[in-house]
């Protein structure tokens, strides 16, 4: 397939690679989007994959089939995984993924900026809290600054069209998007995550920490997550 900045598919790599792990409730699905910054200027963000994982999945199996899309980009992404209705999902993802696991709690409020390093076995991880409305504005300006490339498909116009339909509603805390009645938007809060981390100040660090985590080590050595809180 012949290059095209504007076909993110067709890039040679990401600067890094993310995969951006929603979890679905009772009738949304998990999913799996798939990309990053370019390796180009200016910095465009790319989203090359979009997959909605199978409905009914829990813990493990869940994590499995996300490891599945993983391990068709070589095991090398930083995995940004919505841990905000189920804290246990975090360590069921550190099991699979190891230090590549970046938590975010999706609330009401929140920048997303400041980490908890929440305990799991053998280790932490971090977890960002990021208002719901807060996220999606992110995402809408890197819209609105052309600085967003997708892939064209049927799950990459599911997600324009999740966006497209959530409800607005003007609050004095702000505008809140809402999502209307037998609607998902699953896909749509993917990309927005994915974006959140592309941009996020904290990117490099993590970048460090897991090229780090790739090298032997010695004894007893540990890992500076401390540089990102």
């Amino acid at each position: 397939m012949e290059f095209s900045p504007d076909n993110p598919a067709t890039w040679p790599t990401f600067r890094p690679l993310i995969i951006a792990h929603d979890v679905g409730r009772s009738r949304d699905r998990s999913t799996a989007v798939v990309g990053g910054n370019g390796p180009f200027e200016p910095r465009l963000l790319g989203i090359a994959e979009l997959q909605e994982l199978p409905q009914g999945l829990y813990g493990s199996a869940r994590a499995s089939a996300l490891a599945a899309v993983d391990r068709r980009y070589h095991n090398n992404a930083l995995i940004v995984a919505d841990v905000s209705n189920d804290p246990t999902y975090a360590e069921v993802l550190y099991e699979t993924f190891g230090r590549r696991v970046i938590g975010i709690h999706i609330s009401r409020h929140g920048d997303g900026l400041q980490a908890e390093r929440r305990p799991v076995k053998e280790g932490t991880t971090l977890v960002y809290t990021i208002g719901r409305s807060y996220l999606l504005e992110l995402f809408h300006s890197e819209l609105q600054a052309n600085l967003v490339r997708v892939v064209n498909g049927p799950t990459s116009r599911r997600a324009y069209e999740q966006l497209v339909r959530l409800e607005t509603e003007i609050r004095d805390s702000g505008m809140i998007y809402k999502c209307a009645a037998g609607q998902q938007d699953d896909l749509g809060i993917s990309c927005a995550m994915l974006a959140w981390a592309a941009r996020h100040p904290h990117l490099e660090a993590w970048v460090r920490n897991l090229e780090a985590a790739r090298r032997p080590r010695r004894p007893r050595e540990r890992f500076n997550w401390a540089a990102v809180t």
